[in-house]
């Protein structure tokens, strides 16, 4: 098992408690986290950047997406616009706080 999957099954395991995460000046309420073995290219109408996967989503409907590049952008689908959230899923599951 790949460590990344680790991290990313420890961050689903501890959904219940540790759900939030800051996103520049807001703090984000985690929804559902996606397994990483269930991670598949997004094919979406309003997508029109380069290959990224959704691996959960925020309370308020907008998604968290790992980019081609390793990247954890946030897609907030009121701005149709996306900004980073981490540098590497890493650094996204250990953002994840109470």
């Amino acid at each position: 098992m790949s460590k990344q999957l680790d991290l990313m099954e420890n961050a689903i395991r501890d959904l219940g408690w540790r759900n939030k995460i800051r996103c520049g000046e807001r703090v984000l309420q985690i929804a559902y986290l996606v397994p990483e073995n269930d991670w598949r290219p997004l094919k979406a109408v309003w997508w029109r950047g380069k290959e990224a996967c959704i691996i959960g989503a925020e309370l308020n409907g907008n998604f968290f997406l790992r980019h081609c590049d390793g990247m954890v952008r946030l897609w907030d689908h009121n701005s149709r616009s996306d900004s980073v959230v981490a540098p590497s899923i890493r650094e996204f599951v250990s953002r994840i706080e109470e």
